[in-house]
């Protein structure tokens, strides 16, 4: 309860803040929709003020924060529709019926149950001690597992010893608004760093640097990108190539910089909106669970700008992005840059197949059983 309290308290300074300019508002089409700015959703949550369309906004959110970008009052629209999305949860506005599959600190989530039905995992990697974590994230330890073990054969060639984790970075949780469950996760990953007398973690995912550069105090937190990049790195092509930037690499434009940098032998064209202007590929903040119809749009709205550019693929850091693009788009056109770089082709159709598959059959009765007795990894939560 506490928590709650504490997040209606940050929802009220947010309102506060806001000096209503306009631009949020014309930056997002929810917010044109409705004709309102994120100072007023802050205000309509912390005043009580709850109506459908305002819990159906606060939904359809993909948290990309291009909305607030530029605010003069420097509010950020993840900070205050995340901090919605918990309140309304508490208040029993919202529900979590149907997003079992997203609770990642249980022993059975969509990441988990996919790997257990594809037989995928990384028992050769596990080991109590090391200097390094290798932290691919949820979506590309599942989903291609032939570039994650690339990637550890090339981080531990580097020297030192390495360890290897499947866990979630607590992103999904964080966007279901379980903001305290999210936490525990990333606490009992710390607490398995300093077990292990890591002293610096690895990521991949530019989700996963931005959590986990907040969650994980006293260890280093390094992309696998400026890595590979101080490593000298470095792609050429004849054929132009564009770059989908990650929203959470929007501020801080870290990935952005060392990922133009390796592929500086490619020209690149840029969509008409990149780096700080990114827009989001369809898959953030749990949409594709919410309202499908709209997550597919989005991404369509992405590869429309892709098609302006006249360039052959689209290359992206985060392999949820290369995922979601690849179903609005022909095969090849988009590619996780890890795929260039260690010449590893990901087959995005036959992932999304297996994705159906699953839940077919005597694999998808198996997945449910699971999914019903899935145990929590962590302590238990008042919103399970």
């Amino acid at each position: 309860m506490g928590q709650d309290v504490d997040k209606l308290k940050a929802l009220k300074k947010y309102a506060e803040a806001c000096t209503e300019c306009g631009n949020c508002r014309v930056a997002c089409d929810l917010l044109d929709r409705d004709n309102w700015s994120i100072g007023q959703i802050a205000s309509f949550i912390s005043e009580g003020d709850i109506s459908k369309n305002l819990c159906e906004m606060v939904r359809e959110c993909d948290l990309c924060g291009y909305c607030t970008r530029e605010c003069p009052s420097e509010l950020s629209a993840n900070q205050v529709i995340s901090a919605a999305r918990s309140c309304l949860l508490a208040r029993g506005e919202s529900s979590l019926a149907g997003f079992e599959t997203m609770f990642v600190d249980r022993d059975w989530n969509t990441f988990s149950l996919y790997r257990a039905t594809y037989n995928i995992n990384y028992d050769e990697f596990e080991r109590d001690h090391y200097d390094t974590l290798f932290f691919p994230g949820c979506s590309l330890s599942s989903f291609a597992p032939e570039l994650t073990r690339a990637v550890y054969w090339w981080l531990q060639a580097q020297g030192g010893s390495l360890g290897f984790t499947d866990m979630c970075c607590g992103k999904p949780l964080e966007s279901l608004g379980l903001d305290n469950r999210s936490e525990e996760l990333q606490r009992q990953l710390l607490a398995q760093v300093q077990a292990a007398g890591a002293r610096r973690v690895v990521t991949v995912c530019p989700s996963c640097h931005q959590v986990l550069t907040k969650a994980l105090e006293g260890v280093e937190v390094v992309s696998l990108y400026r890595l590979l990049r101080e490593a000298g790195t470095s792609l050429s092509g004849t054929n132009a190539i564009t770059i989908h930037d990650s929203c959470p690499d929007r501020d801080q434009l870290e990935t952005a910089s060392d990922l133009r940098s390796i592929l500086r032998g490619h020209l690149i064209l840029e969509m008409e909106h990149s780096g700080r202007d990114t827009i989001c590929c369809g898959a953030g903040g749990i949409v594709p669970a919410t309202d499908p119809e709209l997550c597919a749009k989005r991404s369509r709205r992405r590869v429309e700008e892709f098609g302006r550019t006249g360039v052959v693929s689209m290359v992206t850091a985060c392999m949820a992005c290369s995922r979601r693009l690849s179903e609005s788009m022909q095969k090849g056109q988009v590619r996780h840059a890890l795929e260039l770089i260690f010449g590893i082709e990901v087959d995005y159709d036959h992932i999304n197949r297996n994705r159906d598959a699953m839940w077919d059959g005597e694999a998808g009765e198996l997945n449910e059983l699971r999914l019903a007795n899935a145990k929590l990894l962590t302590r238990e939560d008042s919103h399970a």
